[in-house]
């Protein structure tokens, strides 16, 4: 609806003025009675150098002439609209009809291909609450942009390299137990990381640590012993991994280690193209076109232009190994010769966002994402902030962190006994079922429907609730509405309306189902998930408000009842899509 009048009221202004906007904002009232869109004039004041009352003078007429407008009030230089009545009933049988097609309901066909870079999980060390944070953000996006019909294809870019691999084969050595390796090798990893940490920080001689410098070299040199350590840690970690981004619905096509951009043949986890371009090439390619620079010890740096304010960065150290900016630039050049991406989109915390900004730069000077016959790649930094615990702040150096596993087996616990506090005639396979669906899902809600640019603090007061903003709330009002359109015996919801909308609630529940649209395309368009969250959330008030103040089941009025059953299965196809896309799973009953 609001979409609808946006392409009328911009079309008016043309014809009108000659004006031509992109895009106009309408506001929304402060209680739903007073209008339906509001409309700033002031937004043409500069261009007809009159007042916004004058031009709202002006256009008031002529918008009350447009079709779907009922009338208009003028107030301060805004035009407040109430629109007519019939096209919200007209509005949802075309809604109605097309939202089973997304094809025909989005109009949309996405030619372009995206690549998403997200998780950064490391091969040593358990996922833990911070990973609330990209795997999920980063899953929703993709979710999104699949179903608008872009060609997606999602990398979780694992860091299986560099010196901290010299610490856990130097540490696997000196305390080798081969059985713990086998049961559980993540959190035997994480052990013997914090112990040799530790040893480390006690030598006083830093033999040790000059140790596992070796072993970091001796895998660098194809060592035999350290490649097949290195596989055995690489393969058991991404297995579990995956085995808990699993319980997330998360599933990225392929984990493709920073170890693979050395160009050391290292065995590969999963069938993904062969590299080309290795962080050597990357690093002599540069030097080439005079965007690095070799020093005397054989250092060699990046020094930006001084107006982009971005501080010089090393490429290759003196002792020729690589960092991070080689291996991320690596993968750039990879992803452009395999996939020649209209898009790259890096989710990854904002404690990257300046290496992040010295890659983009570096790419786009090194003519990487020019493209023949199309617009430049698109590279994008997705970045968020952190997730905190109430208590107390996280480090891996000292074993002080919260697995994700623990935190998920929490959620399902407290969830099933939130659960037997409302009822308890669930099964026991019933009861763990919904335990899972409610409890885990609380949390990833609770998390997603935050701003990806606040930090978020994880309470499970405000999570796990079936009251206000949260998952369980929402989930109540899907179930709710599964249980109307069960006691109606109605199978079959594809009939015309024969009855107009004429409720307020009524019209409040199809004005919000018809934003759906806009909703996911603002979604996509800034990259944020608690947008579509926010969205499901209002979407749901106004459901309950709808379901507390309109006869549904006992309505004596035959076609009133029916259009507001179809509002019902509506309802709960959309929330449930929304959901999806989410990754949250939705109960059949609560």
């Amino acid at each position: 609806m609001e979409s609808k009048l946006k392409i009328e009221l911009i079309k008016l202004i043309k014809e009108k003025y000659d004006i031509v906007l992109e895009d106009i904002s309408l506001r929304e009232p402060p209680k739903k009675e007073l209008w339906d869109y509001s409309f700033n004039c002031g937004i043409l004041s500069r261009d007809l150098k009159k007042s916004p009352a004058m031009i709202a003078d002006d256009l008031l007429y002529s918008i009350s002439d447009l079709d779907l407008v009922s009338s208009v009030t003028n107030e301060n230089g805004f035009i407040n609209i109430f629109l007519d009545k019939s096209i919200f009933t007209k509005s949802f049988e075309d809604f109605s009809y097309n939202f089973s097609n997304s094809k025909d309901y989005l109009n949309v066909w996405n030619n372009e291909k995206i690549i998403i870079d997200y998780i950064w999980a490391n091969v040593w060390k358990p996922l833990h609450i911070g990973h609330m944070c990209t795997p999920n953000q980063g899953q929703v996006i993709i979710n999104l942009y699949k179903k608008l019909w872009y060609d997606v294809i999602s990398d979780s870019h694992i860091g299986d390299w560099w010196i901290i691999f010299g610490k856990l084969i130097t540490a696997y050595k000196k305390w080798w137990d081969e059985d713990k390796l086998k049961n559980d090798a993540v959190d035997y990893l994480l052990e013997l990381y914090v112990k040799i940490t530790k040893e480390i920080e006690l030598d006083k001689s830093w033999d040790l640590e000059e140790q596992t410098r070796n072993e970091f070299k001796l895998l660098s040199e194809w060592n035999n012993e350290s490649i097949k350590l290195w596989s055995v840690f690489t393969k058991y970690s991404i297995e579990a991994m995956n085995k808990i981004l699993e319980r997330l619905n998360v599933k990225p096509d392929f984990n493709i280690g920073e170890s693979f951009y050395e160009g050391l043949w290292l065995p590969k986890m999963e069938n993904y193209p062969d590299l080309r371009y290795d962080m050597k090439t990357i690093v002599s390619e540069l030097l080439s076109k005079s965007i690095a620079t070799k020093n005397e010890d054989n250092s060699v740096w990046v020094i930006f232009d001084e107006n982009l304010k971005i501080p010089s960065c090393i490429l290759r150290k003196r002792d020729a190994t690589h960092g991070y900016l080689a291996s991320d630039l690596a993968s750039v050049k990879y992803r452009m010769e395999n996939w020649s991406p209209d898009k790259i989109i890096y989710f990854i915390d904002v404690r990257q966002k300046l290496h992040l900004e010295q890659v983009f730069e570096i790419s786009k000077n090194a003519w990487w994402l020019k493209r023949e016959g199309k617009r430049d790649t698109f590279l994008f930094h997705a970045y968020n902030w952190f997730i905190s615990w109430k208590e107390w702040a996280f480090s891996t150096r000292h074993g002080n962190i919260i697995k994700l596993w623990d935190l998920l087996d929490e959620a399902e616990n407290r969830a099933k006994k939130l659960i037997l506090e409302k009822r308890d005639d669930f099964s026991e396979e019933e009861l763990k079922e919904l335990s899972n669906i409610i409890g885990i899902w609380a949390i990833k809600y609770g998390y997603l429907k935050k701003s990806r640019e606040t930090d978020v603090i994880f309470d499970w007061d405000e999570f796990m609730t079936f009251e206000w903003n949260s998952g369980p709330y929402i989930q109540y009002a899907y179930v709710r509405s599964l249980n109307i359109l069960k006691k109606s015996w109605i199978s079959d919801f594809t009939y015309s309306l024969e009855s107009n909308f004429e409720l307020q609630e009524e019209l409040d529940l199809v004005k919000e189902l018809s934003n759906y649209k806009d909703v996911l395309l603002q979604t996509a368009e800034k990259n944020m998930p608690h947008i579509l969250c926010k969205y499901a959330y209002d979407l749901t008030k106004t459901f309950s408000s709808f379901y507390n103040n309109v006869h549904i089941l006992n309505e004596e009025d035959e076609s009133k009842k029916l259009s507001r059953l179809k509002l019902v299965y509506i309802f709960s196809l959309l929330l449930k899509d929304a959901f999806s896309i989410l990754s949250i799973d939705m109960p059949e009953k609560m």
